[in-house]
């Protein structure tokens, strides 16, 4: 709302200086065209008036008739003309005019075009004895224009008015939806829908866009609310079961045994809290702040591998690698995070016989694959990537680490696949984007 009512003034004002200035400019272009026209025409009635006194006086000697007080009107008004004989004043007509009586008598040669002397076009004409001069003063289309001058001004400023309050109508129109919009905005959780989602144009298009982005943020709070309370679940279980182990220890007086018995499922208490904060660690990351590094992934699933062979020959199975070098661009420790998660469900669902880890470099892309000889992924496997969700054969585990893998493979534009093996088992891929060669 704030921002429209500053956006209202200042179209408003826009339009009234556009509107004003426009017509100042019309008006000073016409009232321009107007001034030369109306000059041009005096300057020829002028000629024309000089050119019919100077006839008379050669065909009258001495002073002009009096017919010739006719031949100095037009359109209502009297030129002043003044006639000459051998240098001599021999009569005077017209409108008396002191600036035309403040020129030179006797003219010595005719002018074949009228001058401007002060306030006056002057035309003057001379043949043998005789000579004339007509004079006609510009003060009446002067104040004729500036009359016309005044009225354009007072039409433009009242043109200019009605433009500014058509603007603000208009504009108040145009954005009455937008603030509707704005308001709509700003009361997120309300699930009313919004505003003008089946109106035409660009606020429609907006109003669309608006409603189904509402939408999106609205499902991403749920997920996010739901997200933090299962961690808050997950992280209060082990927590309460690694206080309980503790009182319970100090309760009484234990054998070497029961105190034995206690640590190992304190420790296995503490592994729990450990992978689900590591993978908490690593999603905040991966959503956050990936830092790519050019990385050699045979290497980095030959790390994962030697840190998780104990794990893998505490449980009686067999971990293999195999492969061939491929480079990616990458965030190594998130990667790493993420293999880790997908070997340590492998051998977690996998009773007996092996898992192989193997790395294959596909053109623009390198994969990391992970295969188990366990009893193979249940149905519903895309729901696996959810934070928290389990399937039916695994119920363990906090339920973050397949989440985990798919924001890694996002973070770096790649992949992650789940997928029955036809010879039993599951296979693993996450497929990520090489590192491109060096220019030549």
């Amino acid at each position: 709302m704030t921002q429209a009512m500053r956006l209202r003034p200042k179209l408003v004002l826009l339009s009234v200086g556009v509107t004003l200035l426009s017509l100042l400019a019309l008006s000073g272009a016409v009232g321009l065209l107007l001034w030369r026209a109306e000059v041009a025409a005096l300057t020829q009635a002028v000629s024309g008036q000089a050119d019919a006194l100077l006839d008379l006086a050669v065909r009258t000697p001495g002073p002009l008739p009096a017919g010739a007080e006719a031949l100095l009107y037009r359109e209502g008004a009297a030129s002043s003309a003044r006639a000459f004989e051998d240098g001599r004043p021999v009569w005077t007509g017209g409108t008396p005019d002191p600036a035309l009586l403040a020129l030179p008598p006797a003219p010595t040669a005719a002018v074949d075009r009228p001058l401007r002397h002060r306030d006056l076009i002057v035309a003057v004409r001379r043949s043998g004895r005789d000579a004339v001069q007509v004079g006609r003063s510009l003060t009446p289309i002067r104040r004729t224009l500036e009359r016309y001058g005044l009225v354009a001004l007072g039409a433009g400023a009242g043109l200019a008015a009605l433009a500014g309050l058509v603007t603000a109508w208009v504009v108040g129109a145009t954005l009455r939806p937008l603030e509707r919009l704005a308001a709509r905005v700003r009361r997120l959780g309300d699930p009313l829908p919004v505003p003008g989602v089946l109106a035409r144009g660009e606020v429609g298009d907006l109003a669309r866009a608006l409603d189904l982005s509402l939408a999106e943020l609205r499902d991403q709070r749920e997920r996010e609310a739901l997200f933090l309370a299962n961690a808050s679940h997950e992280l209060r279980t082990p927590v309460a079961a690694l206080i309980a182990d503790v009182q319970h220890a100090r309760s009484r007086p234990r054998s070497p045994q029961e105190l034995a018995a206690a640590l190992a499922r304190t420790e296995r208490t503490a592994l729990r809290l450990r992978e689900l904060t590591g993978n908490l660690l690593s999603l905040t990351r991966a959503r956050q702040a990936p830092s790519y590094t050019p990385t050699d992934l045979l290497a980095l699933a030959g790390d994962v591998v030697d840190r998780l062979h104990p794990l893998a020959a505490e449980r009686g199975l067999d971990l293999l690698l195999d492969g061939e070098p491929a480079q990616a661009r990458v965030d190594p420790d998130l990667v790493t995070r993420a293999l880790e998660n997908l070997v340590g469900n492998a051998l977690k669902f996998t009773p007996r016989g092996e898992v192989r880890v193997s790395v294959h470099a596909l053109g623009a892309y390198a994969e990391l694959r992970v295969e188990d000889s366990g009893p193979g992924m249940p149905e519903g496997v895309e729901t696996l990537f959810e934070p928290f969700a389990r399937g039916p054969a695994r119920q363990a585990g906090p339920g973050l680490g397949l989440t985990v893998v798919r924001e890694v493979a996002q973070a770096h534009g790649g992949r992650v696949r789940l997928e029955r093996r036809s010879q039993g088992g599951t296979r693993a891929r996450l497929v990520l984007p090489g590192e491109p060669p060096p220019s030549p």
